[in-house]
């Protein structure tokens, strides 16, 4: 075969494959925040949130490894590796500059629990002033009620929570609705424990690498759209008796 052939054949074969494969899989991290995200008793990684990402994925051809981790191994992860990416948080200012973003893939209304039987009576989020909250290591919402001179507490995790404001080590505790009274089921706490007062809903989102492709991103967003849009996101809220 002559040079000018094989060098022919070469190039055909080159742009034969597939983009993707220069692209490499998809490593997707989770926080255990049921019922968003959670790792079942089987080990498998469930969630309303996990659902919508996997249909994300499996629309764009993905064949992502999906595993659990702390936030903070989290948020290290997608700074240092390529084509990592961890759901679902808030789209903070402190951030923004420092992922790629697809969402937002829901929304969440955060409360401050309180004790039942305390005679507290809270109006807005300012009358908390006086008192402790409680939060966890990292927690976004947790560290912006720092700057701003709320008096927050911060656990090693949030499952720590339930029992230090039950038991009078904190005054309130701060977190999803959802999540929070999941816990407080899970531990038992839930009769003992009240929303004192709503503050703020938010929207949550799949924050990737700088070093993602693009046009990932940009189809990410797109699918995610469509999944709102086409019915299906409805179909998983119901699933998980969100609806």
């Amino acid at each position: 075969m002559s040079n000018s052939r094989t060098l022919a054949l070469f190039l055909a074969l080159a742009t034969a494959v597939p983009a993707r494969a220069d692209a490499g899989n998809i490593r997707l991290l989770i926080q255990e925040f049921a019922p968003f995200t959670y790792t079942d008793k089987d080990g498998q990684i469930r969630g309303y949130v996990t659902e919508k990402i996997m249909e994300i994925m499996k629309r764009a051809g993905e064949t992502p490894v999906i595993s659990s981790t702390s936030l903070a191994r989290g948020l290290s992860a997608v700074s240092s590796e390529d084509n990592t990416c961890l759901f679902a948080f808030r789209r903070t200012p402190e951030r923004e500059n420092s992922y790629q973003w697809v969402g937002p893939l829901t929304t969440d209304t955060w409360v401050l629990y309180g004790r039942k039987n305390d005679n507290h009576l809270l109006k807005k989020l300012e009358d908390a002033r006086p008192y402790t909250i409680g939060s966890y290591k990292n927690a976004a919402t947790g560290l912006q009620l720092t700057a701003q001179g709320y008096r927050i507490v911060f656990a090693g995790v949030d499952e720590e929570n339930p029992r230090l404001l039950v038991n009078k080590r904190i005054d309130y505790w701060i977190v999803s609705e959802l999540h929070g009274m999941h816990i407080a089921h899970q531990q038992g706490y839930a009769d003992d424990i009240v929303e004192a007062i709503r503050y703020k809903t938010m929207e949550l989102n799949m924050l990737c690498s700088l070093h993602m492709e693009k046009k990932r991103i940009e189809l990410f967003n797109k699918l995610n759209k469509d999944i709102d849009n086409d019915g299906t996101m409805e179909k998983i809220l119901r699933q998980y008796g969100i609806r």
